[in-house]
């Protein structure tokens, strides 16, 4: 009589389960999970950039699956994806743009050349977060910028050209190896919101927030890959373009309510998003053109902010009326004298 494989599973049996493919499958949907979020806008595509740090996790979980696969206990290899998963969920939770910065280094302000009467915003990024926002600035300054880490090699410099002036910031080589999820360079600008603004940004892995809501936009162009921009702008005197180029990439407006948006380009299935927002009849708006593949956008409207203005005149208290004078009381007549 032969021996019986003890991998045969004896007719009537429930099949034994395959605990090693189950971790696979299981790993899948969660890498589908993440990926999900990121094509629909709920996580940005720098999320990935932020989870290649932990590819460490990735031999553990192989190592999980070869300590266990061929134990009394092979569905201990389910820990595998588990750490995968915690992992992922430490990224979305704690290295999103909003992490915390400092200490400040300040890199202004920068003189703004003689003629400007507009600007360019030349922005050539490599794993970073930018913040920009048009507000009033010293007399004679450009940009007020200030930055925090010292993860890459950057520059910041200020050119002209006829009447524009070009803010030109290029964060692109590194200065040795990201490890920790969510430590990238982080620059801080201010630039002048009397003058109007036109942007250009390339790069990779870069989160970017633009808030131009007090200032004036004259459109430009996004260009790249996994690149999460977000664009808060005024209303529009005039059509305006915004050209986004690349691939997986998610981009995000912010209006004022009345103004339309209108978005070009290839649709579902190749990007998702919002195609348009109807504003005012009439009224000019922002002509978006997606060129390029996997991109996310979104339109939100906001009400109207004020745009400041001189300052009024401090009012001064209204006088409480004055109480007429009492009139000086008069001397008492001498009394007649009799004889």
């Amino acid at each position: 009589m032969g021996c019986r494989d003890s991998s045969t599973t004896l007719p009537g049996a429930p099949p034994r389960v395959d605990w090693k493919r189950a971790a696979d499958g299981i790993g899948l949907c969660v890498f589908a999970s993440f990926l999900l979020a990121t094509t629909t806008g709920v996580l940005p595509w720098s999320f990935w950039f932020d989870a290649i740090a932990l590819w460490p996790l990735l031999i553990m979980s192989l190592g999980i699956q070869i300590a266990f696969e061929k134990t009394r206990a092979p569905w201990l290899v389910l820990l595998g994806p588990m750490v995968v998963l915690a992992g992922l969920l430490f990224v979305a939770d704690k290295g999103g743009p909003d992490v915390p910065a400092g200490p400040w280094k300040s890199a202004g302000p920068l003189p703004r050349p003689e003629g400007t009467r507009r600007v360019v915003l030349d922005f050539e990024l490599f794993g970073s977060r930018l913040s920009v926002k048009a507000r009033p600035l010293e007399a004679g300054a450009l940009v007020d910028a200030r930055s925090s880490e010292e993860l890459l090699v950057s520059k910041l410099t200020v050119d002209s050209q006829d009447d524009a002036a070009r803010v030109h910031l290029t964060t692109i080589r590194h200065r040795g190896v990201t490890i920790l999820p969510g430590r990238k360079q982080v620059w801080d600008l201010g630039v002048p919101s009397e003058l109007p603004a036109r942007l250009e940004l390339r790069g990779a892995m870069d989160s970017s927030r633009l808030d131009l809501a007090q200032g004036r936009f004259q459109g430009g162009t996004i260009d790249g890959a996994f690149l999460a921009t977000q664009l808060t702008l005024p209303a529009a005197p005039e059509p305006v373009k915004i050209v986004q180029k690349g691939a997986f990439n998610a981009l995000r407006l912010s209006v004022p309510e009345g103004t339309p948006v209108n978005v070009h380009g290839a649709g579902f299935p190749i990007n998702l998003g919002k195609r348009r927002v109807a504003g005012e009849p009439g009224r000019a708006g922002y002509e978006v053109t997606i060129d390029g593949a996997f991109t996310a956008i979104s339109i939100e409207t906001r009400p109207p902010e004020p745009r400041p203005g001189p300052e009024a005149e401090p009012r001064k208290p209204e006088a409480e009326p004055t109480k007429p004078e009492a009139e000086p009381a008069r001397p008492a007549s001498p009394a007649p004298v009799r004889g």
